[in-house]
């Protein structure tokens, strides 16, 4: 039985996402890792640096079901294992990792929340670059953000968009 590459994240050791991610590259399995740049301060100096969006995280677009693969990830240097639901690897939604490809190259603000909100109102962007996206309302303090939950990985990305670009979606 022949299955299609899907999307799967794998869990790694701390620290070690860019390490695996070009490890899988030149093993010439296609791997994504979301990637933002933030400001890091030293006693000596202030640097802005490229770090993970979902630490410990990275994507994987492969074929589970074929052990060979399976294991050869695996036994990748710095993977810690497949995310799994009842012992099985989950596969994440194209769209999912498209939307989160698309908004990272456009360089969105976004932040990794480790606790999602509760449900608030489901939106659709209806401005700017992000135009067709779906996702949350989230109020936090006096900023208002709109919130895309990724639920396999059970994150949350907050993206800091107007609340005037959204409008809520209709059922029906």
């Amino acid at each position: 039985m022949q299955y299609a590459p899907r999307w799967y994240a794998i869990y790694t050791r701390s620290r070690y996402e860019k390490k695996v991610y070009a490890l899988l590259q030149n093993n010439g399995l296609e791997a994504y890792l979301p990637l933002v740049k933030r400001w890091r301060i030293w006693s000596d100096r202030k640097k802005q640096v490229e770090m993970p969006l979902l630490p410990s995280y990275l994507f994987i677009h492969t074929i589970p079901q074929n052990p060979r693969t399976y294991f050869d990830i695996l036994n990748t240097p710095g993977v810690v294992r497949f995310i799994t639901f009842e012992g099985k690897a989950v596969a994440i939604p194209d769209h999912q990792v498209a939307a989160l490809r698309r908004l990272n190259s456009e360089g969105i603000d976004m932040q990794c929340m480790n606790e999602c909100p509760p449900p608030g109102t489901p939106v659709k962007v209806m401005q700017g670059p992000m135009k067709g996206l779906t996702g949350e309302v989230v109020s936090v303090g006096k900023n208002k953000k709109v919130a895309l939950r990724l639920d396999a990985l059970d994150k949350c990305i907050t993206l800091n968009i107007p609340l005037a670009l959204v409008e809520p979606v209709k059922n029906g």
